[in-house]
């Protein structure tokens, strides 16, 4: 009887303890949403920002080509952008490559190379050391991103206006339409009509030089680290849904799922960092502490409910087993898991039911925001980022 008491009370505060904050962020972000999306205003170019463009590479000798083409074929004026590649002490061809490239086109391009690869927040933190006083933008976009037009010169409209300290752009649904990417382009979205978003997508995301610090070069998630940076200064920082970029999709499960695991990883150790401000400085502070929450606090409490769940449910069989009663709490708990089983079954099938795969989603998302926390608890940092194979030609 105390052990199922005990089983049951876990689990339902468990339960509440995720669910209140991903409820609460859910329903302000609806009425984010009935605001107009944010909109740059349109200028001359004379008008528009000079950008660095910042290539972070290690190993990507078969990209880095088709990259700096699709860099350069964007419609922004030549005197206003300089290209610069970081390289994290590449062991493959990416370097000469990028070299020829230069000779061959005719279009200037320097080349940082470090010493050792020591990550990309640290590649970052060595770029940012070259921006030169013309540089009023610093831009950072992957090798492995492919922008679509008009890319560069929306985000040197974007930062015309003195309020806007950091822009990201959004990979296209033809990429990726997954469940995950349509709740976190919903909330990055609602977040950025609200005020900013403490979540960015590196594959192109551009800054205000004047307010960039160093960040921490041992830990990932360094596009979101800039963003939250910049905000904490008062300056806004927006995903744009008009700033579009493509990727080729990860066809190899494991890598996916490492992936995914390295950027919660990053994600969690990001906004741990930032706890004091979580909460504070307003409607800031409060999309800051909900997204705090769900990626650092509430995958624990996932993780937790699904072991108290389990020892419940044994519990409550037992009982049936040598002929007592179950409680009606037990029954209703029972029905309750039996209703989450069933949805994660049907998710996983992969059939087109909203809330089966949302359920889907959402759990494998903590699980994984869970291992990314406990490799970095046992001294696994994910932060030297390795080229995926499976979507570059190199299996």
């Amino acid at each position: 009887m105390i052990e199922r008491l005990a089983f049951l009370t876990v689990q339902v505060g468990a339960t509440l303890v995720v669910i209140l904050p991903l409820g609460i962020h859910w329903l302000l972000n609806r009425g984010w949403m009935r605001q107009s999306p944010p909109s740059p205003a349109a200028c001359k170019d004379e008008a528009l920002p000079s950008l660095c463009i910042v290539i972070p590479t290690w190993n990507e000798a078969n990209v880095i080509e088709s990259k700096l083409n699709d860099v350069v074929a964007q419609r922004y004026p030549e005197s206003k952008r300089r290209l610069c590649l970081i390289d994290s002490a590449s062991t493959d061809q990416t370097v000469s490559i990028a070299r020829k490239w230069t000779e061959t086109t005719g279009n200037e391009l320097e080349i940082i190379q470090m010493p050792a690869r020591l990550g990309k927040s640290a590649a970052i933190n060595r770029a940012m050391q070259e921006l030169r006083d013309i540089d009023d933008v610093f831009v950072m976009t992957d090798a492995e991103a492919t922008l679509e037009e008009g890319a560069l010169r929306r985000i040197g409209r974007w930062m015309t206006d003195p309020s806007i300290g950091a822009v990201c752009g959004t990979l296209n649904e033809r990429t990726e339409d997954t469940t995950y990417r349509h709740w976190y382009r919903w909330f990055r979205s609602g977040e950025s009509r609200a005020d900013s978003t403490p979540i960015f997508e590196g594959s192109i995301a551009a800054y205000r030089a004047s307010a960039l610090q160093p960040i921490e070069a041992g830990a990932n998630a360094d596009d979101s680290q800039l963003a939250v940076l910049v905000r904490n200064q008062g300056l806004r920082a927006i995903s744009d849904e008009s700033i579009r970029f493509s990727e080729p999709p990860l066809t190899d499960a494991r890598e996916h799922h490492d992936r995914t695991v390295r950027r919660g990883q990053g994600l969690s150790r990001h906004f741990w960092r930032n706890r004091s401000h979580w909460f504070r400085n307003g409607r800031w502070g409060t999309i800051l502490g909900l997204n705090g929450l769900q990626h650092s606090v509430s995958p624990w409490f996932v993780l937790i409910g699904i072991l108290a769940g389990i020892a419940h449910a044994s519990t409550v069989l037992l009982i049936g087993w040598f002929g007592g009663e179950p409680m009606l709490l037990d029954r209703a708990m029972l029905l309750v898991d039996a209703v989450v089983l069933a949805s994660l079954g049907l998710g996983i099938t992969g059939l087109r039911i909203p809330l089966c795969a949302s359920a889907v989603a959402f759990l494998a998302q903590n699980l994984r925001l869970v291992q990314g926390m406990l490799m970095l608890r046992f001294g696994k940092s994910l932060h030297q980022w390795k080229a995926s194979e499976s979507n570059r030609g190199l299996r």
